[in-house]
């Protein structure tokens, strides 16, 4: 009320309309290091929904989650889809050498050294040594794995 007046203070109705945007709460990570760096920073230039990721990638929330700060690493099983979804392998790996040829057929395809090693019968401990390149295998093994992989 203003005084000495009995009609109350009305503002007039106005046709504009101002609106700020919010500012974006969802820090971008800052470097991209990690798997979850990776995806985090897809998600959101992409601005896809976390239910969208988890859909795609079948996982639930709490492991993208995780995966996203770095809590834990994603298994092997869901590297495929990975890839798949952002484009890219994720890592680093040097595919120039035989150990590095090795690794990332293992992770485009899903398959723990133990799986890897069932395809060229042979134990999980010599894949090991293979990727570490603290062995290489024989050469009748290598056209093998070559065989494989390429």
């Amino acid at each position: 009320m203003v005084p000495g007046c009995s009609t109350p203070l009305a503002i007039p109705f106005s046709e504009l309309t101002i609106s700020v945007p919010l500012p974006d709460k969802r820090p971008f990570p800052e470097s991209v290091q990690t798997i979850g760096d990776h995806l985090k920073t897809y998600r959101l230039v992409n601005n896809i929904l976390i239910k969208d990721i988890i859909t795609q990638l079948g996982i639930d929330r709490e492991t993208l989650r995780g995966w996203e700060l770095g809590l834990f690493e994603p298994f092997v099983k869901h590297y495929p889809a990975i890839i798949k979804l952002l484009g890219y392998p994720p890592f680093t790996i040097d595919d120039t050498v035989l150990s590095g040829k090795i690794k990332l057929y293992r992770y485009c395809n899903g398959l723990t050294q133990r799986q890897f090693a069932s395809l060229l019968n042979t134990d999980v401990a010599t894949v090991w040594q293979w990727e570490t390149k603290n062995r290489m295998p024989l050469p009748e093994t290598q056209k093998k794995i070559l065989a494989l992989i390429e």
